[in-house]
């Protein structure tokens, strides 16, 4: 009986020793396979899909580091409200400034509070690629995209729900609908449900509006000139102007009610910024490798050269001024060919801020972005929200989106 007992307890360590075994073995062989993964990268995080501000924001942030979307604004005056890639934005009303946004990959609509610096996701549609968005007063938006076979998609749509203004959790449907294919110019009035577009015809080209669902459309000009530039600047009237290009000559025209066209400015390599508040107007024009920027106080006053070497394009009115407005220009023109070169994206420049008074056809040097970040901003379709107090604007070196406080 003792000899039994005596194998089965030899039997029962052998078993627990080889049990032991078994178990560092396996534990030496998990070590290796989680230092190959860690190696490989699997220990990272998988990305969050969900909160207030869009995965796309937060896993920037959580992959770059820093913050793509900050819940609260820095203390410069000069606030990156996206890192990543936006597509076009707007102000919105209210006593509280408030900017919405749309991102470029994924065509979500985000609304950010420059006061708080608060950001949250409006929308939860995805419309991937879009490259051009503009936002009105009430928020509804317009995307447009490219699809596999080069055509050219406009999509007008709005927010299922005005609720959508408060949302951080529950993000709403973008709904409309798709405007006819291959618009080539297309804007949309800030303040009224218009959006005005060219439709290519078959021995021209025609200029028309309509609403936001598409509807009610009327022809208001026909051109055999095809390149046409569209700004709807708020006050109900529509400017048209010649795509820039240096050292061709160029022209801006206000579209009157008639159908008949009011010469506002011409000159090489023409750009323009028209002032909704009143006749005053800022044009660039681009000759000879050299820049240069003009103001005109009203319709019946001579233009008058301003001190920095810029274009209109980098140029916004402060909403219910008759003349005051800000322009980025750039600290050193590095192009011969400038407007060619930055439309298509082969240069970018590194701009300071300047405050314009046409009346007095002077300028004022408003803020320099050095003191405040290390980036080079090249601004690109700047705009000051209607209470006067900020100026929003994309970086067109990676496309983020900036705000800066006018006033300190």
């Amino acid at each position: 009986m003792s000899l039994v007992r005596l194998v089965l307890i030899a039997i029962a360590v052998l078993a627990l020793g080889g049990l032991l075994g078994w178990y560092y073995f396996l534990q030496g062989a998990q070590q290796e396979v989680n230092t190959q993964d860690a190696s490989r990268g699997y220990g990272v995080q998988a990305p969050s899909f969900e909160g207030s501000a869009g995965s796309t924001n937060e896993n920037v942030a959580s992959t770059l580091g820093g913050s793509a979307v900050p819940t609260t604004a820095p203390t410069s005056r000069l606030w990156e409200v996206s890192q990543v890639p936006v597509a076009g934005f707007g102000w919105q009303g209210g006593s509280v400034p408030t900017l919405r946004f749309v991102e470029r990959s994924s065509g979500n609509v985000l609304q950010a509070t420059p006061s708080s610096g608060n950001v949250v996701r409006l929308t939860d549609t995805l419309r991937p690629e879009i490259y051009q968005a503009s936002v009105t007063r009430d928020g509804s938006v317009l995307e447009r995209s490219i699809d596999q076979n080069g055509t050219l998609i406009t999509f007008a749509g709005v927010a299922a729900s005005s609720s959508a203004t408060t949302a951080t959790s529950s993000p709403d449907t973008l709904l409309g609908s798709q405007l006819p294919q291959n618009i080539r110019a297309v804007t949309t009035d800030p303040i009224s449900d218009t959006l005005y577009f060219t439709v290519s015809q078959p021995s021209d080209v025609a200029i028309v509006s309509t609403n936001w669902a598409g509807q009610k459309e009327k022809q208001l000009f026909t051109s055999a000139i095809t390149q046409w530039r569209l700004i709807a600047d708020g006050d109900g009237t529509l400017v048209l102007f010649q795509a820039p290009a240096d050292n061709v000559q160029g022209y801006a025209y206000r579209l009157q009610k008639n159908g008949t066209l009011l010469l506002l400015a011409q000159g090489l390599g023409l750009t323009v910024l028209p002032n909704a508040s009143s006749s005053a107007l800022i044009f660039g024009t681009s000759q000879g490798g050299s820049l240069s920027l003009f103001s005109q106080s009203s319709s019946s006053a001579s233009p008058q050269a301003l001190s920095i070497q810029t274009v209109a394009d980098k140029c916004a009115w402060v909403p219910g001024s008759g003349s005051i407005g800000y322009c980025a220009a750039p600290k050193q023109v590095t192009s011969q060919q400038f407007l060619d070169d930055w439309y298509q994206g082969n240069i970018h420049t590194s701009d300071t801020f300047y405050e314009v008074d046409a009346s007095e056809a002077s300028t004022t040097l408003l803020y320099d972005p050095s003191g405040d970040t290390n980036a080079s901003l090249d601004v690109e379709s700047p705009s000051i929200d209607p209470s006067g107090q900020y100026l929003a604007f994309i970086n067109a070196a990676d496309q983020s989106l900036w705000v800066l406080h006018i006033t300190q």
